[in-house]
């Protein structure tokens, strides 16, 4: 195993050579220069030792190293002739690791630069672990965002929009919406556990509830099968979700262990009561019919799909108080009143104006039914509002602006107002032909209230 490197930066060799010798006679590969270019040329070196017969030579030394990429990071200790604490504070504050007070004893030279040597060791094991630990956890985070389906959606004549809030600590939140037959499928689920692990198991969820629905089991059997087929891979884990069949207006759902939906009437939000049983794996539990439950989809009414994340910070702000009672203080307060369309993005800006740092990454879906919905996109056209030539020339227009492939446009038809919602769409330059709008933009997706 090759020997750490050890650079005395001196102008007087004799002073030191007694002290090189002895690193060497313990093992250390050293080599004496008389200025710091010496040290650059040693990529291998593990501590630099510094001794200048004026005090402030050796700071003006220590500066440089401080200062120079290639070499900052090595501990640096300073040999002084005597003790002076005023002096010493400015090397510490310039960035010294130690120092050694001449006449040198050989135990504490010894054991310093071991010491030094090894705590820079251990600093480069941790960032590298760190890095590891980083790099994989960005991958979570890219995994979980390739498996999450278009932020603005139709469905079978649903609406729907959506958003991903991430946090630090990647989690497993993952939902999805998709139709088979003339049959819409919604679902949010969580999966305990954060990392590479969880987004791996949020790829099985997906791929079991597509496969499960491709059959037509009901719903019951689907969180079967999920579950059977979870068995092997949850380990300690288990998921919660709550999923949703949607066959024309009636919705037939389980929740196992998930956030009941909250429905918003364009004024108030509040939680609708539902039926709720145990998360999947948690227990070897069968599901069966009387776990469902079904409720009734009304024009003018959007439904909030979410994680526990959305209120998980309001728990680590006010723990000692009900966590959805907040979450539905702060909708009501801070969020009421805007298009529904657009609640999934107006909620992110608002937790990150309000709070710098999300404590938990959380999910938001939201969908209804409208009057009217007309939608396009680069793949598909779905149209059911019979616009006047007005209307017709401002979709023309918008979608003119269109910057990218991956584009979507959705205009619903509300009692008093026509929502517009664009992504990867340039809308600014014709903002000023809609006096009579409100416009909210949140990166790609723009919203627009454009009264009638």
């Amino acid at each position: 195993m090759p020997s750490d490197s050890v650079i005395i930066l001196t102008d007087s060799p004799n002073v030191i050579k007694d002290t090189a010798e002895l690193l060497q006679f313990v093992g250390y590969d050293v080599s004496i220069a008389s200025d710091v270019s010496a040290a650059l040329k040693r990529t291998d070196a593990q501590l630099i030792l510094v001794y200048y017969w004026l005090l402030r030579d050796a700071q003006d030394v220590v500066r440089y190293i401080k200062t120079t990429v290639e070499i900052k990071d090595l501990p640096v200790i300073v040999i002084i002739e005597e003790k002076n604490y005023i002096t010493l504070l400015e090397l510490y504050q310039i960035g010294i690791s130690d120092y050694i007070e001449l006449p040198i004893i050989d135990v504490e030279l010894i054991s310093k630069i071991a010491l030094h040597i090894e705590l820079k060791k251990n600093r480069e094991k941790i960032e590298s672990l760190y890095k590891e630990l980083r790099e994989s956890l960005n991958l979570a985070s890219s995994l979980q965002t390739l498996m999450l389906p278009e932020p603005v959606q139709v469905c079978n004549g649903i609406w729907i929009t959506s958003k991903y809030m991430p946090s630090q600590i990647v989690g497993g939140d993952i939902y999805d919406y998709f139709t088979v037959n003339e049959d819409v499928y919604l679902y949010t689920a969580d999966i305990s556990g954060h990392g590479i692990q969880s987004a791996l198991l949020c790829s099985a969820v997906k791929s079991v509830i597509r496969s499960t629905a491709q059959r037509n089991l009901n719903m019951a059997d689907m969180i079967n099968e999920l579950q059977e087929s979870l068995k092997t891979v949850l380990g300690h884990n288990y998921v919660t979700g709550l999923f949703l069949r949607i066959r024309g207006n009636e919705v037939e759902y389980i929740n196992c262990g998930h956030p009941p939906l909250i429905v918003y009437d364009g004024h108030r939000f509040s939680k609708m009561m539902m039926k709720s049983i145990f998360p999947i794996g948690l227990m070897d539990y069968k599901y069966t019919s009387e776990d469902c439950g079904r409720f009734e989809l009304q024009n003018g009414l959007t439904f909030i799909a979410y994680s526990d994340g959305l209120y998980s910070i309001f728990e680590r702000i006010r723990s000692s108080e009900d966590s959805m009672r907040l979450l539905l203080e702060f909708l009501n307060k801070e969020i009421s009143g805007i298009m529904p369309e657009a609640l999934p993005f107006a909620v992110a800006n608002a937790l990150k104006k309000r709070y710098s740092e999300l404590p938990d990454d959380y999910s938001f879906v939201a969908f209804g039914r409208s009057q009217g919905i007309n939608y396009y996109s680069e793949n598909s056209k779905y149209e059911t509002i019979p616009f006047d030539q007005n209307m017709k020339e401002l979709v023309n227009e918008i979608l003119l602006g269109v910057s990218g492939d991956n584009y979507t446009l959705l205009i619903n038809d509300h009692e008093r107002y026509w929502s517009i919602v664009t992504k990867n769409v340039e809308i600014g330059r014709i903002l000023r032909k809609l006096p009579m709008s409100i416009t909210m933009s949140f990166g790609a997706v723009e919203c627009v209230k454009l009264f009638k």
